[in-house]
């Protein structure tokens, strides 16, 4: 779909939608940085709600579960697949939005697991959410996503 059918399914002028954004990749990227930061006030929100359960298993349980488990999952895929062939904006921006997750998973891993690696950890349960969505676009029926999820808070928070 182009730039120009997208400004007319969604009623707003050619010129519009062309002054915002140079490329289709770049109004996706939007539309899933949106969802992202969405997803990411979202895991403050809950992480700062005293009235909830907010232990390790449960963190990493509500990460891997809401992350793995989205339906913008194919979106992210085609966004990374397009960083990754070329698309410094879109890399860069990638790359911004990891980082920032990164650092707030990471930040409440340290804060629920005293003495743990915090940017270590962060990179370790972004890179597991990463290969379960994907394990999940797959279809993949040889790997069972929940099993797997329990497998790891239970080797993760083992020596707590």
């Amino acid at each position: 779909m182009l730039l120009a059918e997208i400004a007319a399914r969604s009623g707003i002028a050619k010129g519009s939608v062309y002054y915002y954004y140079k490329t289709k990749d770049e109004l996706l990227y939007d539309v899933a940085d949106g969802y992202l930061m969405g997803m990411y006030d979202e895991l403050i929100a809950w992480m700062e709600n005293k009235e909830k359960d907010t232990s390790l298993p449960r963190l990493l349980r509500y990460v891997l579960s809401r992350g793995a488990f989205v339906p913008a999952g194919g979106l992210r895929l085609h966004l990374t697949v397009d960083a990754i062939d070329g698309n410094k904006r879109v890399k860069n921006r990638l790359i911004e939005r990891y980082s920032t997750f990164r650092k707030a998973i990471g930040s409440a891993i340290a804060e629920r697991k005293p003495g743990s690696d915090q940017e270590y950890s962060g990179w370790l349960v972004l890179t597991l959410l990463d290969g379960l969505m994907l394990q999940i676009l797959l279809g993949n029926n040889e790997m069972d996503s929940e099993t797997f999820i329990n497998k790891f808070i239970e080797e993760f928070t083992r020596h707590e």
